[in-house]
């Protein structure tokens, strides 16, 4: 039973698309959907992508897959710097890119 329960949820999960729905994913990183979470986990850091499980269920201690991956889209960090010719200070604006967050689920 948890064997197909489980994949059930890989495959209807995998069939979500990227994205938060207003734009394709916003930094290119790998499909981790189906993985274990030990492997997600590897191949996102070694790809350098910042990652978050944003949402766990049933026993940690279990054997645990991602389900679902989203893209958590951008943050705007805001810096005053000052401009000496002008004689003022200006906003400068930088959008960070949150990386993905990812579904897991344990059984």
């Amino acid at each position: 039973m948890h064997t197909s329960v489980t994949a059930a949820v890989c495959a209807a999960a995998a069939s979500v698309p990227l994205g938060t729905g207003t734009a394709a994913a916003a930094q290119p990183a790998p499909n981790v959907v189906g993985m274990s979470e030990h492997s997600a986990r590897a191949a996102l850091e070694a790809q350098g992508v910042p990652y978050g499980v944003v949402n766990r269920a049933g026993t940690a201690s279990g054997d645990c897959h991602v389900t679902e991956q989203r893209d958590r889209g951008y943050r705007t960090e805001i810096d005053m710097r000052y401009n000496h010719d002008k004689d003022e200070f200006e906003r400068v604006e930088t959008q960070v890119w949150r990386g993905v967050g990812l579904a897991v689920v344990c059984i």
